[in-house]
């Protein structure tokens, strides 16, 4: 019977109802390691039985996790045929929705998948696939995870905040036990273990500090005083077994988080009549075919103390039975590295790498791979013939791509180039140079990247090959990223020319999707946005009919950006939203955050400070974000920091000008200098504004970017201003003097913070009087009082300011800033308020810093008196 879990056990209850009325939920059950999770969980699975078809999975940790491997174990309570063989992931994940949606007479389904902290990305991609989708079936899915295994770089941290506002999910915590509840624990172990009566109550609580498993562990024991620690109170309960069931836990403890019972009763010496006495004391528990831990601490903590001329003896033995079982090649890998066995752990590693890869368990995949090269090193001579070593380094450096480890990547791929240039392999040479230019420039080197791309040509150019094919058209991609349309146009001539020569078939089809997509992205910024758009919608069409998600992605992208930059914003909501939608449906969650950054940006420009600020934070607390994808929010956020008044935006401008002087692009470079122009115009420093534009007019006069071009020359002095190429047009009338016709057309665009820039740059004090109106409006503090001090210094009476009861927060905090006062009232830290709002901690520390300016007080402690007296 569980103790002081009533109420999470009611809570549990009430969501399994609102599941059976077709309003299903996630529940991410928390707590520390021990704490009483899988208790909790069990006690309510038992319980809910009769009115749900209730299963537990469970998520490995001994190993490198095998894909899915918790659906696989809830398979036999789900219909037939879910998972037929050869199906996609998609498939996978489509045909478990449905089966949730509709359960066999409307019994709704309780699924458990136990230590999430533990899972496979393959099974993190399920549950956040699951958790924005829950909300219309008829199940009940309850998460386990430990709260001090989620890091800032770990796979459940970016699903905690992916999938924290979707519609079906909640949180749900475990605490640690009370006093009280550790004394009743005492008073149940006293009447069944009469030693147990001299143990301290109140030492044993302050100790595990209400850690059931360690108090119930140390209870379990039978010792009349308190260990230091649970370990010892572990193998204090190990040892008091008899010796031939101390020799199977050791086989139990190695096998994993699950042992089977044939596997078992093939390696145990003695038989399973070994365990029987580790099963009567709960140490291990039995069910559904294995044998486990009832606990997973105790399980480490015995098989670390196996030695290690055993250990090792064990794990060959454990690995020659699971190979005449055929069993997984991640748990076939884990024993073959153990044992110390290279060619088998090479063999299964690369085996489970590859499928961990097309299951989309990119950050297992990577694990393989590195597991297979670490062993291939130790190998002597050529244990490994060199191609497939290069085939493994090449493998390796497009999951640790894809993972965002970018600087391993080319690492890796430089590793894989290497091996193939000794065998005279030209072809993959001459890819693997491609390979490198992309990573290159994911890195912000792009002269590197230039380099690269231009010793792939010289490798590959001759005869017609896909390899050739994608140099040019990396090539193309590299020109438009520049903005250099006549340089794009030719690139992308060859590539479609060289196409024609190939055979039909994938390979073609995923080229001249990308060829479209770069030669369409730069007809669309040069000024041709009818054709450019057609190829753009044609790559789309292409890459969603086969399936390319990633070159569809790409195609949203670019058609969202392409629009936001000029202004289009019917346009941009529309491929915003569908590619997004595209996008969460198919877990593509690194072109999602490109899309969430562009909305950023997208939302400053129709004066939605609010939602810009949320789009940038959450981008940017993504853990594995790549630098090319951060330049954006960076630019947002600090327009928005810059817009309000608010202090904080410094560091932003520092990185986002880092970002963009390594990638040298005008699309990065021109962002930058007009943001670092805006923020000075201000501050009433106008000259600044100007010299920053005139240190970039050279670049951006070179770019074939009408838009780009004209954010810079905006900001030129009135002296400097002489004969330009082409601007867009609002940037036009703003160069000619023509505020009010610039008003208008930023107003028709639905741009209210250009609107008021170009009529509070009139300096005709009507046109002020108006700019400050529409900067109160959409909460543009600074443009306001800038507004409001210029007209003072020509004399004139400033519209009146909002009042308090109209501003957005009594003191003039942001919806942001609101929150994390609330948590420093509560004595919250930098960090813990980052962790609470899935926030950086830098972030939190500026919000702070902005709190404590706006309120006036001097420290967190005058903060909390003031926050209790406002209340």
């Amino acid at each position: 019977m569980l103790v002081e879990r009533d109420h999470q056990l009611h809570t549990l209850g009430a969501y399994l109802d609102e599941a059976a009325a077709g309003h299903g939920r996630l529940i991410y059950v928390s707590g520390e390691a021990g704490i009483g999770k899988s208790a909790l969980v069990n006690t309510f699975t038992a319980s809910a039985a009769p009115q749900a078809r209730a299963a537990v999975a469970y998520c490995d940790g001994s190993l490198t996790p095998s894909p899915l491997a918790p659906l696989r174990e809830l398979l036999p309570t789900l219909p037939p045929g879910l998972w037929p063989d050869d199906a996609t992931r998609q498939v996978i994940l489509t045909s478990l929705l449905g089966a949730l949606r509709e359960p066999p007479g409307s019994v709704p389904y309780l699924l458990v998948v136990e230590d999430a902290h533990w899972a496979d990305q393959a099974t993190l991609d399920l549950l956040l696939h699951l958790a924005r989708r829950i909300h219309t079936c008829r199940a009940l899915v309850v998460v386990t995870y430990r709260r001090e295994d989620v890091d800032a770089i770990h796979g459940l941290r970016q699903l905690l905040g992916d999938s924290a506002s979707a519609t079906g999910t909640r949180r749900l915590d475990v605490p640690p036990l009370s006093r009280d509840a550790v004394a009743t624990l005492v008073a149940r172990s006293t009447r069944s273990h009469p030693l147990g009566s001299g143990v301290d109550v109140t030492r044993l609580h302050e100790i595990t500090h209400g850690n059931a498993f360690y108090v119930t562990e140390v209870l379990s024991s039978g010792l009349d005083t308190v260990p230091e620690q649970c370990r010892d109170a572990i193998l204090a309960r190990v040892a008091n077994l008899p010796e031939t069931t101390q020799q199977a836990l050791e086989v139990v403890a190695l096998a994993g988080a699950r042992a089977e019972v044939d596997l078992l009763e093939e390696l145990l010496r003695d038989g399973l009549a070994a365990l029987d006495d580790a099963l009567a004391r709960g140490l291990l528990v039995e069910g559904d075919g294995a044998v486990t831990f009832r606990h997973e601490l105790a399980r480490i903590v015995v098989a670390e103390q196996v030695p290690i001329g055993r250990r090792i003896h064990q794990h060959r033995r454990l690995l020659a039975a699971l190979e005449a079982r055929g069993a997984d090649p991640a748990r076939l890998a884990h024993h073959a590295d153990a044992a110390g066995l290279s060619q088998s752990a090479i063999e299964h590693a690369t085996v489970a790498g590859r499928r961990a890869s097309e299951l989309g368990a990119h950050r297992e995949a990577a694990r393989q791979f590195e597991r297979a090269l670490a062993h291939a090193a130790r190998l002597p001579g050529r244990g490994v013939p060199d191609e497939q070593l290069a085939d493994l380094h090449w493998s390796l450096g497009y999951e640790l791509y894809i993972t965002g480890r970018i600087g391993e990547a080319s690492v890796a791929v430089g590793e894989a180039r290497d091996l193939w240039e000794a065998q005279g392999a030209t072809t993959r040479v001459g890819d693997a140079w491609r390979c490198l230019s992309r990573l290159l420039w994911f890195e912000g080197r792009n002269a590197d990247a230039e380099a690269a791309a231009e010793q792939a040509l010289d490798v590959l150019e001759g005869p017609p090959t896909p390899e050739l094919a994608y140099a040019y058209s990396n090539m193309t991609q590299l020109r438009m990223l520049t903005s250099d349309s006549a340089a794009t146009r030719t690139w992308g001539a060859r590539t479609l020319s060289l196409l024609d020569s190939l055979e039909e078939g994938r390979a073609r089809t995923e080229l001249r999707a990308h060829a479209l997509n770069n030669l369409g992205t730069i007809e669309v910024v040069a000024g041709d946005r009818a054709a450019g758009v057609a190829m753009l919608e044609e790559s789309l069409d292409l890459s969603r009919r086969a399936e390319m998600h990633e070159h569809a992605a790409r195609a949203y992208l670019n058609l969202a950006s392409s629009a936001i930059s000029q202004r289009r914003h019917d346009d941009a909501q529309r491929n915003l939203a569908e590619g997004i939608e595209y996008c969460t449906e198919r877990d593509l969650d690194s072109w999602t955050n490109y899309l969430l950054g562009c909305d950023s940006e997208f939302q400053v420009q129709r004066g939605d400070l609010a939602a810009a600020e949320r789009s940038s934070e959450t981008v940017l607390a993504h853990p594995s974000l790549a630098s090319s994808a951060a330049l954006t929010p960076l630019v947002s956020l600090a327009h928005v920091r810059g817009q309000r008044g608010e202090g904080g935006y410094e560091d932003l401008v520092t990185r986002a000008a880092a970002l963009a002087e390594g990638i040298g692009e005008v699309q990065a470079v021109a962002p930058v200098a007009a943001l670092r122009s805006e923020l000075s115009w201000l501050a009433r420093r106008d000259a600044d504004a100007g010299a920053i534009a005139t240190t970039v007019v050279e670049l951006v006069e070179r770019a074939d970017c009408p838009w780009n071009r004209g954010s810079v020359l905006r900001w030129l002095p009135q002296g400097a201003r002489g004969t330009h190429r082409e601007v867009a047009p609002p940037f036009a009338a703003e160069l000619a003097g023509e505020w009010e016709q610039a008003a208008g057309l930023w107003e028709s665009l639905g741009c209210p913070f250009d609107q008021a820039l170009a009529l509070a740059r009139s300096g005709d004090p009507d046109a002020l009087a108006r700019a400050a109106v529409i900067f109160d409006e959409i909460k543009a503090h600074a443009g306001a009082a800038r507004c409001r001090a210029d007209l003072r210094a020509l004399g004139w009476t400033p519209p009146r300011a909002p009042g308090r009861t109209t501003r957005e927060h009594p003191d003039g905090l942001t919806r942001r800033e609101a929150e994390v006062a609330a948590l420093l009232a509560q004595g919250l830290s930098d960090s813990a308020i980052a962790e609470q709002l899935v926030i950086s901690r830098r972030t939190a520390e500026h919000h702070v810093s902005s709190i404590l300016a706006k309120v006036g007080v001097g420290s967190r402690r005058d903060l909390a008196e003031w926050y209790a007296a406002s209340k």
